[in-house]
Protein backbone atom coordinates (compact mmCIF):
# COMPACT_ATOMS: atom_id res chain seq x y z
CA UNK A 1 0.00 0.00 0.00
CA UNK A 2 1.27 3.40 -0.43
CA UNK A 3 1.62 6.43 1.48
CA UNK A 4 -1.45 8.41 -0.19
CA UNK A 5 -3.00 5.05 0.26
CA UNK A 6 -2.65 4.77 4.00
CA UNK A 7 -3.41 8.21 4.37
CA UNK A 8 -6.49 7.90 2.61
CA UNK A 9 -7.44 4.93 4.81
CA UNK A 10 -6.83 6.74 7.93
CA UNK A 11 -9.02 9.79 6.71
CA UNK A 12 -12.06 7.47 6.10
CA UNK A 13 -11.35 5.52 9.40
CA UNK A 14 -11.70 8.90 11.23
CA UNK A 15 -14.75 10.39 9.47
CA UNK A 16 -16.49 7.46 9.73
CA UNK A 17 -15.83 7.32 13.65
CA UNK A 18 -16.73 10.45 13.08
CA UNK A 19 -19.67 9.92 11.35
CA UNK A 20 -21.11 6.73 13.76
CA UNK A 21 -20.52 8.69 16.84
CA UNK A 22 -22.14 11.80 15.57
CA UNK A 23 -25.93 9.76 14.66
CA UNK A 24 -26.08 8.48 18.34
CA UNK A 25 -29.44 9.32 19.99
CA UNK A 26 -30.88 9.06 23.41
CA UNK A 27 -32.87 6.16 24.37
CA UNK A 28 -36.07 6.44 27.20
CA UNK A 29 -36.36 3.27 28.71
CA UNK A 30 -40.25 2.45 29.49
CA UNK A 31 -41.10 4.86 26.07
CA UNK A 32 -38.77 2.76 23.39
CA UNK A 33 -36.39 4.94 21.71
CA UNK A 34 -38.51 7.09 19.87
CA UNK A 35 -41.73 7.02 22.14
CA UNK A 36 -42.80 8.95 24.58
CA UNK A 37 -43.07 7.46 27.98
CA UNK A 38 -46.89 6.83 28.66
CA UNK A 39 -48.83 5.87 31.69
CA UNK A 40 -52.11 3.42 32.14
CA UNK A 41 -53.97 1.20 33.99
CA UNK A 42 -54.15 -2.75 33.15
CA UNK A 43 -56.41 -3.29 30.04
CA UNK A 44 -54.79 -3.25 27.02
CA UNK A 45 -51.56 -1.92 25.63
CA UNK A 46 -51.42 -1.41 21.92
CA UNK A 47 -48.55 -2.05 20.03
CA UNK A 48 -48.62 0.55 17.33
CA UNK A 49 -46.12 2.70 15.59
CA UNK A 50 -42.98 0.30 17.40
CA UNK A 51 -44.15 1.45 20.85
CA UNK A 52 -45.64 0.24 23.63
CA UNK A 53 -49.04 2.06 24.58
CA UNK A 54 -48.86 2.77 27.40
CA UNK A 55 -45.58 2.13 28.10
CA UNK A 56 -45.72 1.82 32.06
CA UNK A 57 -48.96 0.19 33.12
CA UNK A 58 -50.76 -0.04 36.70
CA UNK A 59 -52.08 -3.08 37.38
CA UNK A 60 -53.76 -4.67 40.05
CA UNK A 61 -52.59 -8.87 41.42
CA UNK A 62 -54.87 -11.61 39.05
CA UNK A 63 -55.73 -8.68 36.89
CA UNK A 64 -55.90 -9.54 32.71
CA UNK A 65 -53.16 -7.40 30.68
CA UNK A 66 -53.81 -7.73 26.89
CA UNK A 67 -51.32 -6.68 24.20
CA UNK A 68 -52.51 -6.29 20.96
CA UNK A 69 -50.45 -5.60 17.89
CA UNK A 70 -51.95 -2.70 15.77
CA UNK A 71 -48.52 -2.48 13.28
CA UNK A 72 -48.54 -4.24 9.86
CA UNK A 73 -45.19 -5.19 10.92
CA UNK A 74 -44.89 -8.46 13.22
CA UNK A 75 -43.54 -7.65 17.03
CA UNK A 76 -43.42 -9.68 20.18
CA UNK A 77 -43.85 -9.36 24.18
CA UNK A 78 -40.91 -10.77 26.17
CA UNK A 79 -40.04 -10.47 29.77
CA UNK A 80 -38.39 -12.48 31.89
CA UNK A 81 -40.09 -15.62 32.26
CA UNK A 82 -43.26 -14.33 30.58
CA UNK A 83 -44.12 -13.48 27.95
CA UNK A 84 -44.98 -13.94 23.86
CA UNK A 85 -41.27 -14.76 22.43
CA UNK A 86 -43.22 -16.00 19.00
CA UNK A 87 -43.91 -13.28 16.17
CA UNK A 88 -47.24 -11.32 16.50
CA UNK A 89 -49.22 -10.41 13.27
CA UNK A 90 -50.81 -7.47 12.75
CA UNK A 91 -54.24 -8.17 14.87
CA UNK A 92 -53.30 -10.69 17.45
CA UNK A 93 -53.14 -10.61 20.68
CA UNK A 94 -51.49 -12.04 23.83
CA UNK A 95 -53.09 -11.78 27.15
CA UNK A 96 -51.14 -12.44 30.60
CA UNK A 97 -51.51 -11.81 34.33
CA UNK A 98 -49.12 -11.42 37.29
CA UNK A 99 -49.55 -13.43 41.05
CA UNK A 100 -47.36 -11.23 42.84
CA UNK A 101 -47.15 -7.71 42.88
CA UNK A 102 -43.73 -6.39 41.40
CA UNK A 103 -42.28 -4.62 38.86
CA UNK A 104 -42.43 -6.64 34.84
CA UNK A 105 -40.49 -4.86 32.83
CA UNK A 106 -40.96 -6.08 29.24
CA UNK A 107 -39.38 -5.76 25.34
CA UNK A 108 -39.80 -6.38 21.58
CA UNK A 109 -37.03 -8.61 20.79
CA UNK A 110 -37.03 -7.06 17.27
CA UNK A 111 -36.98 -3.95 17.57
CA UNK A 112 -34.68 -2.40 19.68
CA UNK A 113 -35.87 0.65 22.45
CA UNK A 114 -39.67 -0.78 21.97
CA UNK A 115 -39.90 -0.99 25.67
CA UNK A 116 -42.30 -0.97 28.98
CA UNK A 117 -43.01 -2.00 32.33
CA UNK A 118 -46.29 -3.66 34.46
CA UNK A 119 -46.35 -2.16 37.68
CA UNK A 120 -48.14 -5.05 39.95
CA UNK A 121 -49.57 -4.30 43.19
CA UNK A 122 -48.25 -1.22 43.23
CA UNK A 123 -50.52 1.10 45.85
CA UNK A 124 -48.32 3.45 47.05
CA UNK A 125 -48.07 7.22 45.30
CA UNK A 126 -44.54 7.76 45.93
CA UNK A 127 -43.36 3.89 45.00
CA UNK A 128 -45.48 3.90 41.97
CA UNK A 129 -44.46 7.34 41.24
CA UNK A 130 -40.75 6.26 41.57
CA UNK A 131 -41.08 3.21 39.52
CA UNK A 132 -43.09 5.08 36.74
CA UNK A 133 -40.29 7.48 36.47
CA UNK A 134 -38.61 7.08 32.84
CA UNK A 135 -34.92 6.60 32.92
CA UNK A 136 -33.14 8.57 30.34
CA UNK A 137 -30.12 7.26 29.17
CA UNK A 138 -27.71 8.54 26.42
CA UNK A 139 -25.82 6.26 24.26
CA UNK A 140 -23.23 8.60 24.51
CA UNK A 141 -21.91 7.79 27.48
CA UNK A 142 -21.83 10.39 30.52
CA UNK A 143 -19.69 12.54 28.64
CA UNK A 144 -22.10 15.84 27.59
CA UNK A 145 -22.09 14.43 24.00
CA UNK A 146 -17.97 15.19 23.30
CA UNK A 147 -17.38 11.41 22.84
CA UNK A 148 -16.33 12.17 19.03
CA UNK A 149 -13.63 13.92 20.36
CA UNK A 150 -12.36 10.83 22.16
CA UNK A 151 -13.26 8.49 18.67
CA UNK A 152 -11.49 11.45 16.49
CA UNK A 153 -8.49 11.19 18.85
CA UNK A 154 -8.56 7.19 18.76
CA UNK A 155 -8.50 7.30 14.80
CA UNK A 156 -5.61 9.76 14.75
CA UNK A 157 -3.63 7.62 16.74
CA UNK A 158 -4.70 4.59 14.75
CA UNK A 159 -3.80 6.26 11.29
CA UNK A 160 -0.44 7.47 13.06
CA UNK A 161 0.20 4.73 14.13
CA UNK A 162 -0.40 3.00 10.32
CA UNK A 163 1.51 5.56 9.07
CA UNK A 164 4.20 4.91 11.41
CA UNK A 165 4.06 1.54 10.16
CA UNK A 166 4.16 2.06 6.31
CA UNK A 167 7.43 4.64 6.78
CA UNK A 168 9.09 1.91 8.58
CA UNK A 169 8.50 -0.67 5.95
CA UNK A 170 9.62 1.81 3.10
CA UNK A 171 12.32 2.27 4.89
CA UNK A 172 13.51 -1.09 5.47
CA UNK A 173 12.63 -1.36 1.77
CA UNK A 174 14.73 1.06 1.02
CA UNK A 175 12.42 3.17 -0.53
CA UNK A 176 12.64 7.15 -0.13
CA UNK A 177 10.15 8.90 1.39
CA UNK A 178 9.07 11.13 -2.17
CA UNK A 179 9.48 7.50 -4.15
CA UNK A 180 6.44 5.46 -4.97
Amino acid sequence: MTIAGVRRFAAVAVLAMIAVTAGMTTAHAGGGGHCEPSEGDAGVVDLSGACFLPSTLHADTGETITFVNRDPVAHNVSGTGWGQYEDLAQGERVTTSFADPGIYPFACTLHPGMNGVILVGQTGASEATAAAQPITRSTRGADDGNSWIVAAAIGLLIGSAVGAGAMSARRRAGVAPGDR
